[in-house]
């Protein structure tokens, strides 16, 4: 064994209740077991907290956007024609979780109480109600099979507009320049909860379609026609809208202008049809009307009318969900190269919430501040433990030194009880520090008001890579800041150390 690990050991080992460093060092022990802990504690409470409030912030809003290239950060959706290469060339793309689209049109929710601003939100089939759900108070999500528009709002909503379960919920909505308006009355099927307040209190879901038709972004076209021929002719009207406007018909029968109505002779089971277009070059919505004769007198016919409208071929955009946040900005390169070529841009959550995020990130500066804060006092701590240990045990030093002992090695024996303080300090702080964490996380001891910090309880999130950097970075600091005091040891004389012992 090493003579300088032997006496290191000795002078740990010693029992003796009379010297003053005695109740120091425990000090000292106690003050970097709290310092370590206060670390891990905060370490992992921020973490958890930035963890859950992104994830509440992406659960609204994945974590790309795919949209127009000109798209501004208005609420209100620009039209994109859907793709199914892009569609299915997102879900193909390295690291992407989930693809689903969507619309978004702003609206005012009114009641007999109240009226409320709000973003709703059109979901399709694919839409990941995972956070929705886990978020749910009362009712359900959207269901594809609901014969009646239904909306899912939140409990702040609820309670300020007075709406319950199974209650109608009016809206208003208007153009983009705000002066055409039109109702819409939607069945509140759910209701939820996610304590970020900024959100519940504007965000609303309903059915893609009822968005699709609010923006009339493709067309729509309905058909009359008789069943009945009178004097071998029938009548046909078409009702269409959507589009810019500035509607062009365009029937089977070339000679037919406009809407209608329209007479045509018909005696023999016959087959019309019709395309509406803009000048906008919006997709065209199309018809069939088929006259089939029933045999009986009297110019009856049984008449089946097939319709394609185009309002549902435009989106909003896309969101895309990928597996783990930290790729977020690597995602985007990949994204975008596969979106760049048809004219559209992958805008990442960060960019549409970015004073949400950027809070998020000055928490690390809290972090960092009570490390380094923990860090001085444990250096304070055991510097004054260390003097303390120096000086009491003078008359060694100076018998050591006399034996021929270099100072190097003298240091060395120092250095090792303060390292062993430190470490045995580290490790009850270890202790402490993870275990109230992990009491955290599975009783949840310690709660929160949800509209001041948007979570009911305190997060904790177990970073283990992270924790032991801490552990390693505050042991090394704080055995490097313990050499200078060591050097007093340079300064005592072993004569005057003999002499006065």
């Amino acid at each position: 064994m090493r003579i300088a690990s032997f006496i290191a050991k000795r002078i740990r080992r010693a029992d003796d209740k009379t010297r003053i460093s005695r109740p120091i060092v425990r000090i000292a022990t106690t003050g970097i077991a709290v310092g370590v802990a206060m670390m891990l504690l905060s370490m992992a409470i921020v973490s958890g907290f930035q963890e859950q409030i992104r994830n509440k912030v992406i659960g609204f809003g994945a974590h790309f956007q795919v949209t127009t290239i000109d798209r501004n950060y208005s609420k209100d959706s620009q039209r994109l024609l859907f793709n199914r290469e892009v569609y299915d060339k997102l879900k193909q793309a390295q690291g992407v979780k989930h693809v689903q689209v969507y619309a978004t049109k702003p609206g005012i929710i009114e009641s007999d109480e109240s009226m409320q601003g709000v973003i709703v939100k059109g979901v399709s089939d694919d839409y990941d109600w995972t956070f929705i759900s886990n978020a749910l108070e009362e009712g359900r999500v959207l269901e594809p099979n609901d014969s009646v528009p239904q909306i899912v709002i939140s409990r702040y909503i609820s309670e300020r507009m007075k709406l319950r379960l199974g209650d109608k919920a009016r809206m208003m909505f208007f153009d983009t320049r705000g002066e055409n308006h039109r109702q819409r009355s939607f069945r509140v099927c759910g209701i939820f909860d996610t304590g970020l307040e900024d959100f519940d209190k504007q965000l609303v879901f309903v059915d893609l379609k009822d968005v699709q038709k609010l923006h009339g972004w493709g067309l729509r076209l309905g058909i009359s026609a008789d069943s009945i021929a009178v004097n071998d002719s029938v009548s046909v009207y078409a009702l269409a809208s959507g589009g810019d406007g500035e509607l062009n018909f365009r029937w089977s029968n070339k000679d037919w202008q406009g809407p209608g109505p329209h007479r045509m002779a018909i005696d023999s089971d016959t087959t019309l049809q019709l395309m509406v277009t803009d000048f906008s070059e919006t997709h065209p919505a199309s018809a069939e009307v088929n006259w089939k004769h029933t045999g009986d007198s009297g110019g009856k016919y049984s008449v089946v009318t097939s319709i394609r409208n185009s309002d549902t071929e435009y989106i909003g955009g896309y969101e895309v969900n990928i597996d783990n946040y930290d790729d977020l900005w690597e995602s985007q390169d990949e994204l975008q190269a596969v979106v760049t070529s048809h004219f559209l841009q992958a805008q990442k959550i960060t960019d549409r919430n970015h004073d949400i995020f950027a809070w998020l990130e000055m928490l690390d500066i809290n972090v960092i501040i009570i490390i380094l804060l923990m860090i001085v006092v444990s250096i304070v701590n055991m510097t004054s433990a260390l003097l303390i240990i120096i000086l009491e045990r003078q008359a060694l030093i100076g018998v050591l030194k006399a034996l021929g002992m270099p100072d190097g090695t003298v240091m060395r024996i120092f250095m090792q009880n303060a390292a062993w303080i430190i470490g045995k300090g580290m490790l009850l702080g270890n202790i402490l520090g993870i275990g109230l964490a992990y009491a955290q996380s599975k009783w949840s001891i310690v709660s929160l008001d949800p509209r001041n910090y948007y979570l009911d309880t305190v997060p904790v999130k177990f970073d283990i890579a992270g924790m032991l950097l801490l552990d390693l970075g505050t042991l090394a600091v704080c055995i490097l800041a313990m050499v200078l005091p060591a050097l007093y040891v340079l300064k005592i004389s072993p004569i005057k150390a003999i002499r006065f012992s």
